[in-house]
């Protein structure tokens, strides 16, 4: 019993002991990795740039790594999360959530603020983190390769890169290690290549979005078997054959189905009415075939249904009425691209000459009145589709490009054009009768204040001056330069005024902008208004160097740029250097202002009038961005006409046209036809358009050509033959893209510039 007893004793110390020794063998694990851990991390700072001290919480003398910023710990204090969102104007970006819903985005984007980025090539040693789950690091400006050590990360769920300036072919990714990656975002860089077969073994993944790449290829079977996917978003590539018709076979939980802008044919499957929480689907820009199908009707839960631009024809089925949640359903055409029987004469490429209609979205009959009393159809884009009209369209509260009335009708009875039409009879009356009594009393008070000036001191003037040029300037002396503002000295003129070049010494000339005076608000205000707007500053903005107001006259200062500007050079191309390497240098120089204007500018602040004569160049070809800022000098009784009327007609975007509703992709779409100018021998409503159909313009060219596989006949001659033609047809599509009809689905100008820089001419 004795020896028992000691036994006992004996193996509970050694029990103990054990436990003891295993404890400490944890503590002293944990504390090497975590040494390891901070190292890897502060070894991945060190390998980047770090422009604006995003990693200033990540020091050495810091122990605790695990609240670094962008850093997040299991309980073994190894890391589990790097998250580094960059500068992607987050606060449009929370104000834009319905749009991005559109394409999944919600499920993971946040509203924190976030200013900066990290630059370089993603660093390999991230393959060290043995125990990470997510890697989050979109809208930087990481370059290279995605490192092989990468796909070793067996715990790896989320791996996000969108929006950076990767690179690389995406059929040598070796995905074969990854079977939890549950979210794969790579969107908006620049990897090209075939789907990779090893991306079947993520059978797992929820989000899988590859969109603007230059990703070529089939869209391989295996992602129908993708059974947990709710993104699918593989827009803006160069995809071929036909969308897989099992992908709606097992692809129950899809939510977002985005194929649009790519080659693909065929027909829509039918199997993808079996995707019953389906909220979008947008296939625009193919060259689909077939009908719509009917099946698509089962979906209940659908939202937004895009087929725009492919070759689908057809009634649209009745069954699409059960789709009672749908809000926005486009099937236009777009573009037509028959010669007009007015004037047959125009000379057209042999090639063009045999497309006819039917190449493009020709549907039959009416859009059924069960698709068009849907109790949450608020958008409908059906021009150029064919279909006969009117029609009744319900509670739909804003049919835009609607089917044409051309076809006829019965005459009986009063129809609905003839109602609209005395509705708009009438309604323009109301708005003369109120214009006129709006200028007798303008007028009468303009009487009234001229008679009270004459016993008023003299009226106010101010001059400002924020740079020194040298040259001592007045009001009277600025006015005196440009000759009292005669039109010899007329260098540009714009929707707020004209500008002329005064000579203020010998040698020295400033650029004067003379606002319309009755579009600006009171002195005050308006100086006001210019201190903020000296504020603005980039290297691809003009510099504002002062201003003058009074009563009379009220005018901003400006550096003067001798090159002219680019509406100047585009006509003037052919006796003048002109390049790859200059139109890269104007696009990116505009975009890059863009870019500013829009993300970095607190408000952002929106053009409303890009155009190639709002662009100045300097003798080395060099673009800057004028006239902006200036749409929040209007005086609040302008403000709500002019967010109809503001900008110039060819480069406004459709959306902003129809509904006066102005976000920056209007302003994207503005330089996408400003870019297309520059490359080609077309202006934005070239004359030689005129023997087509209504609306077509240098956009449904350039669409037109690409769609033709005669890229290279849009382009000015000698820029093609100068080359590089590939890099030229990127340019291209780049231009395209921002002019999309559909404005979620244009890139911002942040993207722009990202791309622009992926085909940069080599220096020197």
């Amino acid at each position: 019993m004795v020896c028992f007893a000691a036994m006992q004793r004996a193996d509970s110390a050694f029990f103990v002991a054990m436990n003891l020794v295993c404890i400490l063998l944890y503590i002293l694990s944990v504390s090497g990795g975590s040494s390891d851990e901070k190292k890897i991390l502060l070894e991945f700072k060190k390998s980047v740039s770090d422009p604006h001290g995003i990693f200033s919480s990540w020091n050495a003398g810091s122990s605790d790594y695990c609240s670094w910023f962008g850093v997040s710990c299991n309980s073994n204090l190894r890391v589990s999360r790097l998250k580094i969102e960059g500068n992607f104007s987050v606060s449009h970006q929370c104000s834009m959530n319905s749009v991005l819903a559109l394409h999944g985005f919600e499920i993971r984007r946040n509203c924190t603020e976030m200013n900066g980025k990290i630059v370089g090539k993603l660093p390999p040693i991230i393959g060290k983190l043995k125990e990470l789950k997510v890697l989050s690091l979109p809208f930087n400006e990481l370059s290279g390769e995605i490192p092989v050590q990468i796909w070793s990360l067996k715990n790896l769920e989320v791996l996000d890169l969108e929006g950076n300036l990767i690179v690389g072919n995406f059929s040598d990714y070796e995905f074969t290690g990854l079977r939890n990656l549950r979210v794969l975002n790579l969107a908006y860089n620049m990897i090209a290549g075939k789907f990779p077969p090893s991306l079947a073994i993520c059978r797992v993944l929820r989000i899988l979005n590859l969109a603007g790449n230059e990703i070529n290829g089939v869209i391989p079977r295996f992602i129908g078997g993708f059974r947990k996917l709710r993104v699918l978003n593989l827009s803006f590539n160069q995809l071929v054959g036909h969308v897989p018709d099992n992908l709606g076979c097992d692809c129950g939980n899809l939510e977002h189905l985005d194929l649009s802008v790519n080659f693909l044919k065929g027909e829509i499957p039918r199997a993808l009415g079996n995707c019953s929480h389906l909220r979008t689907l947008l296939v625009s820009s193919n060259a689909l075939s077939g009908f719509i199908p009917m099946e698509l009707g089962e979906l209940r839960n659908l939202e937004v249904l895009d087929v725009s631009r492919n070759r689908l024809s057809g009634p649209l089925p009745e069954k699409l009425g059960n789709c009672i949640n749908l809000s926005v359903l486009v099937l236009s055409s777009q573009i037509n691209v028959l010669p007009s029987k007015r004037n047959p004469g125009r000379a057209v490429s042999p090639r063009l000459a045999d497309v006819a209609l039917e190449d493009y979205n020709c549907f039959d009959g009416f859009i059924p009145i069960e698709i068009t009393t849907l109790p949450k159809l608020q958008i409908v884009f059906a021009s150029g589709a064919n279909f006969e009209g009117p029609t009744n369209w319900g509670r739909c509260a804003r049919q835009k490009h609607a089917p044409s009335e051309s076809r006829s009708h019965p005459k009986s009875g009063k129809n609905r054009v003839d109602v609209i039409f005395e509705v708009c009879v009438i309604s323009v009356a109301v708005v003369i009768a109120v214009v006129l009594v709006f200028v007798f009393c303008y007028a009468k008070r303009k009487i009234s204040d001229s008679k009270g000036q004459n016993t008023m001191s003299p009226q106010r003037r101010e001059t400002n001056f924020f740079e020194d040029i040298g040259v001592p300037l007045t009001y009277d002396g600025l006015i005196q330069a440009t000759g009292n503002f005669n039109i010899s000295n007329c260098i540009g003129n714009g929707g707020f005024g004209a500008t002329y070049r005064a000579e203020v010494s010998p040698g020295m000339t400033v650029a004067v902008k003379r606002l319309i005076t009755e579009r600006c608000q009171g002195i005050p205000q308006f100086c006001a208004e210019v201190r903020t707007l000296r504020r603005i500053k980039h290297p691809n903005l003009i510099t504002l160097i002062g201003y003058g107001a009074s009563q009379a006259e009220m005018f901003l200062i400006y550096n003067y740029l001798p090159g002219g500007n680019l509406e100047e050079f585009i006509r003037e191309r052919a006796r003048r250097a002109f390049d790859w390497r200059i139109v890269h240098k104007i696009a990116l120089d505009v975009a890059s202002a863009l870019t500013y204007l829009h993300d970095q500018c607190n408000p952002s602040i929106l053009h409303r009038d890009i155009k190639p004569s709002n662009i100045l160049l300097d003798n080395d070809c060099n673009a800057y961005l004028s006239d902006f800022g200036l749409s929040k000098s209007l005086s609040a009784t302008q403000t709500h006409a002019t967010t109809r009327v503001a900008g110039t007609y060819g480069y406004i975007a459709p959306e902003y046209a129809l509904t006066g509703r102005v976000s920056n992709k209007a302003d994207v779409y503005s330089y996408g036809v400003m870019l297309l100018e520059l490359l080609s021998d077309k202006k934005a409503l070239d004359p030689s358009f005129d023997s087509y159909e209504d609306g077509f313009n240098i956009v449904s060219w350039a669409c037109l050509l690409l769609k033709q596989g005669q890229a290279e006949d849009f382009f000015f001659s000698s820029l093609w033959d100068s080359g590089p033609q590939d890099d030229l047809v990127k340019m291209l599509h780049v231009a395209v893209l921002c002019t999309l009809e559909s404005y979620s689905a244009r890139p911002t100008m942040k993207q722009v510039v990202q791309r622009l820089k992926h085909f940069q001419p080599p220096s020197g």
